[in-house]
């Protein structure tokens, strides 16, 4: 019951909190109260200059990326855009270059959801960045890229797509690969865009983040638990490295982005009215600008100032659902740099681990009862407390005249003599079978007969 409540009043909270502050008319709100002077208050036409600045942006080819890498690009800053896709990536970066005119708009082709992809993709930064200066420098690393998907999807690497793209690899790894240019270069900051959906979920076990479990699979969760596990990321990271760099978490509020169009469908317009591009992209453009001293390590942003991070109390108090305890938290860091690293099972090696835990299950392909009565022996098996050391073990099955649906059922084992060589005690049980799905014959209910009568324990 506590976990149903938990449940609704994170969620219904969330919601409530984002008609609030996460549409359009919550971004008004805020901006209205931003301090003045405002480095953003012209927007796109703001006098910056970032020409000595050097920014990478992943899943820079469309929405809050792509306006986050137009901006910059615009300012003079170098612009590293990471994109999945080779042909979406250059008309992205062609569009960029003829609008601002600067030709330090560069492509890094890769998925940010596969291992290999994203170490290849920092090789090719520092050897770019070799090759133009005399030091690897990086004002800010904005990790974008991400996948909700409604079915289990596994990469080639055989790791969850959501997990891998969000987490695992598009923040973690990329984000371990980056920091130490990040801490040699002054007032660097790294950011990862979140998403006010991690209100709804504490961090789970790793088996269930990692859809390697027996835990049914729900893609609208996969992106949840990924996004509560960059802001815990972002909160140990934080820790960690001090003011050397700035390291945050951020949510852009409700965009009217294709990813919200292919998650959502109709429903989204229950999220409306929906933030346009800048409204949802100016407070991230914010966080990899502002003066670092005017950033909060750790934090959780939305329109430029820290959030709560729990949403799940009475009265939108933090509440404790949606709370992991210390201990979660680094049994999650253990975890993400051993699979970072290539230290994981194969999905098939986890599926099997997680099916010998997993409760045996009827088939739906129906049986011919009577074909299956006679005599079976026992090659192999999970033996119960009476089977352990037995030998020669026979299933016996004869369908009851007088019972529809019912199969008697005696199970024999033999033991070998303690004291005579080739010697073997043989012992009997009896049981009576009760078929529950008549219509496939596949799921049974035992009774164990005591002095010839059957006790009614239903074991299945």
């Amino acid at each position: 019951m506590f976990a149903a409540f938990g449940q609704f009043a994170s969620s219904s909270q969330f919601y409530l909190f984002g008609r609030n502050r996460c549409t359009r008319t919550g971004w008004e709100k805020a901006s209205k109260a931003y301090p003045k002077p405002d480095l953003l208050q012209d927007g796109k036409n703001s006098a910056i200059d970032l020409s000595d600045r050097v920014f990478m942006i992943t899943g820079a080819n469309g929405g809050i990326g792509l306006e986050i890498s137009s901006f910059l690009a615009l300012k003079k800053a170098t612009v590293y855009m990471v994109c999945r896709s080779a042909e979406r990536g250059q008309a992205a970066r062609d569009a960029i270059v003829a609008e601002s005119k600067n030709e330090r708009v560069h492509l890094l082709l890769g998925d940010c959801g596969l291992e290999k992809d994203v170490k290849r993709i920092w090789r090719e930064f520092e050897t770019h960045r070799n090759s133009v200066a005399s030091t690897v420098r990086l004002d800010a690393l904005v990790c974008n890229a991400g996948a909700l998907l409604n079915e289990l999807t596994l990469s080639e690497e055989e790791v969850e797509v959501t997990f891998a793209t969000h987490l695992l690899f598009g923040t973690y790894l990329l984000g371990n690969l980056a920091m130490p240019t990040l801490k040699a270069t002054p007032s660097s900051r790294f950011i990862a865009v979140s998403s006010g959906g991690m209100y709804n979920s504490k961090f789970p076990s790793w088996d269930v983040v990692t859809s390697t479990g027996n835990a049914k699979y729900d893609g609208q969760f996969a992106y949840v638990y990924a996004k509560r596990g960059q802001v815990l990321l972002c909160e140990q990271w934080a820790q960690q490295q001090g003011d050397a760099v700035k390291i945050v978490s951020c949510h852009p509020g409700w965009v009217d982005t294709g990813g919200v169009d292919k998650a959502y469908g109709e429903n989204k317009k229950y999220l409306e009215p929906l933030r346009n591009l800048w409204e949802g992209s100016e407070g991230i453009i914010w966080l990899c600008i502002a003066p670092a001293e005017q950033i909060e390590g750790g934090a959780f942003y939305l329109d430029r100032t820290p959030q709560v991070k729990h949403l799940a109390g009475p009265f939108f108090t933090e509440g404790s659902f949606t709370k992991n305890t210390p201990e979660e938290v680094a049994e999650m860091m253990t975890n993400l740099h051993k699979w970072s690293i290539g230290d994981r099972p194969t999905h098939q090696q986890s599926m099997i681990k997680a099916a010998q835990h997993r409760p045996l299950e009827a088939t739906d392909v129906p049986i011919d009862l009577a074909s299956f009565m006679g005599n079976w022996f026992v090659l192999a098996n999970i033996p119960t407390t009476y089977e352990v050391g037995a030998t020669n073990c026979i299933e016996m099955y004869e369908l009851d005249p007088k019972r529809p649906h019912s199969v008697k059922v005696t199970f024999e084992y033999s033991f070998a003599s303690a004291t005579k060589e080739h010697s073997y005690s043989t012992s009997q049980m009896k049981m009576r079978g009760n078929v529950k799905n008549t219509t496939t014959n596949t799921f049974w209910t035992i009774d164990p007969k005591m002095l010839g009568l059957a006790v009614p324990l239903g074991m299945s």
